[in-house]
């Protein structure tokens, strides 16, 4: 029986301890370096704190940041990974809501710590992984461990401005790990391009599905993101056949005109999740990869990464919508209509996730764990735990799962409800435009798009007419040489909508 994750490890690096586990292509850890180091971590922990206590992470993102956060699990722990690249403001929050036991952090991080609030004792990597092995310690503490203990915690945006700390417990881990490699191909020879940085719960696929199944975790330099022929020949180099990014990072790629049909050959499986994937830049790495196998998937951080997955199977326009699919194994999707009932086949409403892959709530915040951890609508025989998504979807006639947006995109303009993603699906479809995003501006009642490409304003909107309704055109375009991103690597819409107020008021 599996009920924690460290028993994934420890069965690979049994078999294959001198397997590169996690590498930047430069410097690298074997499963056996890999669990050497993640004991040691563990051993310095359980002679200072307590089990089931809170481990902040602040280190670069390498292979040792990732032991780092098993040797907090060896110590019965759960892991809070940090970013040098977050605001200070945003990192002091996290800090104040998590109250952590212990914080790691390695050199090149000592100036920024110096700048924050740490109420905990600090330890450098360097000196924690030197801790010889306490092996009958951490046997203790694993018997007292169980599949609800809390793996790790991530912090995403909240509505009030305060991020809010998602539990995930070893349970729900372990679940999406068993559910997600079967029918993604995932096995020991799987070499991993991790786009994502490791507070981002899409990272937690590539990592735990390595330690799992034996496959091999690529860090691609950032540098890389920022020059796309660099990351194909970093791509080609390593011989990556496997990615799981999010669509923005495929965009770029796409509209860079770096994808070759005579290139990337090793690059069999790929993967996406996060935001919505445009058919017609997917069309672009179908034609360069054609043989390759693609799967949209779909989830919320809270549902430990994807609760869905759609593999492409058949051609789509440009301006098509890509499906959701399915959910995985152990999982439940029902649509919830606004009364509160199960919606017909086709009826679109409220997508509500239940199984063993619900996050445990978020850490330190009852009040918003109670209104989107709920009962179960459908019944009240006995207690189910369902999350609702805020993400509005319908099933098509085919049984997939078809996302229709999110409620809070949904916007009441001239008297009409309007889904903002169908606006950038349609002008995303037109030729020379190479990204779009569309923000409603409320106090204005403006509908605004941001785009890239070369076509002007009068181009799109001449276009658009023969699209969609008079009432969703945009009331303003907006040029961009390129989108400003958020931590998770995705446009940040937010920011775009202040910039809109902020120019409406100047």
């Amino acid at each position: 029986m599996t009920y924690n994750v460290l028993q994934y490890l420890e069965s690979t690096l049994q078999r294959i301890p001198d397997k590169i586990a996690f590498t930047d292509g430069e410097n690298g850890l074997t499963f056996a370096q890999f669990g050497q180091r993640a004991k040691a971590v563990g051993s310095y922990l359980s002679e200072r704190i307590g089990v089931r206590m809170p481990v902040a992470v602040l280190m670069e993102k390498t292979p040792e940041e990732i032991s780092a956060f098993e040797g907090a699990v060896y110590a019965g722990c759960f892991y809070v990974p940090l970013d040098a690249k977050m605001p200070p403001e945003r990192m002091q929050m996290i800090l104040d809501t998590l109250e952590p036991a212990c914080l790691i952090y390695d050199e090149k991080n000592v100036k920024l710590l110096e700048k924050l609030t740490v109420a905990c004792d600090t330890v450098l990597y360097s000196e924690a992984v030197e801790t010889p092995v306490d092996d009958s310690r951490l046997q203790k503490i694993r018997r007292q461990a169980n599949d609800t203990d809390i793996l790790y915690v991530l912090f995403t945006s909240g509505s009030t401005g305060k991020p809010k700390g998602v539990t995930i417990s070893h349970k729900a881990m372990i679940d999406f790990t068993e559910s997600s490699c079967p029918p993604l191909h995932f096995n020991e020879n799987t070499r991993f391009g991790n786009q994502v940085p490791f507070y981002f719960d899409m990272s937690t696929l590539e990592i735990y599905t390595s330690l799992k199944m034996g496959a091999c975790m690529y860090i691609i330099p950032r540098k890389c993101f920022m020059f796309p022929k660099l990351m194909v020949e970093y791509l080609e180099q390593h011989e990556i056949n496997t990615i799981f990014w999010v669509p923005f990072a495929m965009i770029q790629l796409a509209n860079a005109g770096v994808l070759d049909a005579d290139r990337l050959h090793a690059l069999q499986t790929i993967t996406f999740c996060g935001e919505v994937m445009p058919c017609k830049h997917l069309n672009v790495w179908r034609k360069a990869l054609p043989n390759a196998l693609y799967a949209n998937l779909y989830g919320p951080t809270e549902t430990t990464c994807a609760s869905t997955f759609y593999i492409v199977d058949r051609e789509f326009a440009d301006d098509d919508s890509l499906p959701i699919g399915v959910p995985f194994e152990n999982t439940r999707a029902y649509i919830e209509k606004e009364d509160g009932t199960e919606a017909e086949d086709g009826e679109q409403g409220e997508l509500i996730l239940g199984g063993s892959g619900l996050s445990s709530g978020y850490y330190n915040n009852k009040e918003i764990t109670d209104k989107v951890f709920t009962q179960s609508a459908l019944h009240h025989h006995y207690y189910e735990k369902v999350y609702h998504t805020g993400d509005l979807a319908r099933f098509d006639e085919t049984g997939n799962l078809i996302f229709c947006g999110r409620k809070d995109y949904q916007i009441k303009h001239q008297g009409y409800r309007i889904e903002l993603g169908e606006i950038e699906t349609a002008i995303s479809a037109m030729e020379a435009i190479g990204n779009v995003c569309c923000i409603y501006a409320e106090e204005q009642d403006h509908i605004v798009c941001y785009y890239i490409g070369d076509l002007s304003s009068k181009d799109i909107l001449t276009e658009l007419k023969t699209k969609v309704p008079s009432y969703m055109l945009p009331d303003k375009l907006i040029q961009m040489e390129e989108f400003p991103q958020n931590l998770s690597g995705k446009i940040d819409r937010k920011l775009l909508q202040q910039r809109y107020i902020d120019s409406m008021k100047s």
